[in-house]
């Protein structure tokens, strides 16, 4: 029998893990609803809400010109660490959509489907996977919706036992997928089988080797189980 290669593996355990509660196809703020109040009069949808991004800042890019890589950054403006410190954050949800791979300087944007029903149906010649030294045409990205824990009231401002939170949306793709979203994705797979929601994990950042370039990828380890009361609180936000 063939041994199954690293890219099947990693379909495997993503396919297993998107059966697990708080994994979706498409955006994981595509659901979001504001409710009334809080002077918000009229229909609202989760058009009208633009999170906070969370990034790593490379050698391009607008963050490389006032941050060092591999540095964690909260909505462009706000180091919350250097890429040593550990940042200790909770997926309240995340999706999977796939994106096309088109060359990063040709000035044209890049399509994003949902699933790959939806790929096919646009790209009917579109692959997956690299096929005789060819890479995919589209390739698998990963947005979720995370709770990150912090210090500074201003930059962390919901508050919960304590402790100071804030919340952002975070586009894992590229090299960073294989580091972040299919850990994220084993782990409900395996010691959050209860909800992504229901524990914590530890970012850093590290310097890996992406073709025939390094990059500053994230690094995930597991962090602590949630109190159900904390995992309840989440829920007002996700």
């Amino acid at each position: 029998m063939a041994k199954a290669t690293l890219s099947e593996k990693v379909s495997e355990t993503t396919s297993d893990a998107e059966a697990a509660g708080d994994i979706i196809e498409g955006s994981p703020t595509a659901s979001l609803a504001i409710q009334p109040g809080q002077g918000l009069v009229g229909d609202f949808d989760a058009s009208d809400i633009s999170f906070p991004r969370l990034q790593i800042a490379q050698g391009v890019g607008a963050l490389s010109e006032t941050y060092k890589k591999g540095t964690i950054v909260l909505d462009g403006e706000t180091e919350i660490s250097d890429g040593e410190k550990e940042v200790e954050f909770t997926v309240c949800r995340i999706g999977k959509m796939f994106e096309e791979n088109i060359e990063w300087d040709s000035g044209e944007i890049p399509r994003i489907m949902s699933t790959k029903a939806e790929v096919l149906e646009a790209d009917p010649e579109a692959t997956f996977v690299w096929q005789d030294g060819t890479p995919a045409s589209w390739k698998a990205i990963a947005d979720a919706l995370v709770c990150i824990k912090g210090d500074n009231p201003d930059d962390f401002p919901f508050e919960h036992d304590g402790n100071n939170y804030a919340f952002a949306l975070w586009r894992i793709k590229g090299t960073a997928y294989k580091h972040a979203a299919v850990p994220i994705f084993t782990a409900a797979k395996m010691y959050y089988r209860e909800g992504i929601n229901t524990g914590s994990f530890r970012l850093t950042t590290e310097k890996v080797k992406a073709g025939n370039n390094f990059v500053h990828a994230p690094k995930l380890r597991k962090g602590t189980k949630h109190d159900p009361k904390f995992v309840e609180w989440l829920k007002d936000f996700s």
